[in-house]
């Protein structure tokens, strides 16, 4: 197996990481926490008043 000769072969990690599978989950894992996290601001009283 030859060594990659990087950044040229750096497109390569996409055959791996479909972005098609995993994309879409890690925007909506971002989304619950973003609406947890001001879900717990605006608990606290940290919001608008």
């Amino acid at each position: 197996m030859s060594k990659p000769s990087n950044p040229a072969d750096d497109w390569k990690i996409w055959l791996v990481l479909n972005p098609a599978t995993w994309l879409m989950p890690l925007f909506y894992a971002l989304l619950v926490l973003a609406i947890a996290v001001h879900f717990v601001v605006f608990s606290v009283g940290l919001g608008w008043q």
